[in-house]
């Protein structure tokens, strides 16, 4: 009879774990870009500003090249981990667009340890990061 009864509890409760989101894992937004589409995004629009500090002559043509950045930016939906990070790197973007060489100097937002650690180690797989970028050289990979 007590056989019976776990038996007969078991099934719900595999069901109420499920329907109770049984793990910790966070939820990921449906439209949420991969870490790589994110990784992506970020080395091309670096990779985008260094060519215009080569290239162009006015503060305001480096300024056009941060303003698409940032719009770049805040079109994808990122990693729900990383949603309050885009918002304080568009910010950034968004703040130097007067005055675009102080992307040079200013030192950029980060995300937590663990999750630079995570963006870092996917790098290498993101054609576009092939220079490695501040979440490499800020935990200590590549």
């Amino acid at each position: 009879m007590r056989t019976l009864f776990v038996a007969a509890l078991l099934p719900l409760s595999v069901a109420l774990a499920v329907a109770c989101g049984g793990d910790d894992a966070p939820k990921a937004s449906p439209n949420a870009v991969t870490d790589e589409a994110y990784l992506k995004a970020i080395c091309s629009g670096s990779a985008t500003f260094s060519d215009a500090l080569l290239t162009k002559t006015k503060p305001d043509e480096i300024g056009q090249v941060i303003k698409a950045f940032s719009a770049s930016m805040k079109a994808l939906t990122p990693p729900d981990d990383l949603t309050d990070y885009n918002l304080q790197f568009t910010k950034y973007l968004d703040d130097a667009v007067a005055d675009p060489t102080s992307l040079v100097t200013r030192t950029p937002p980060l995300p937590k340890q663990s999750i630079r650690d995570r963006l870092a180690a996917k790098e290498s797989s993101v054609p576009e990061c092939k220079d490695g970028t501040f979440f490499s050289r800020s935990s200590g990979g590549k």
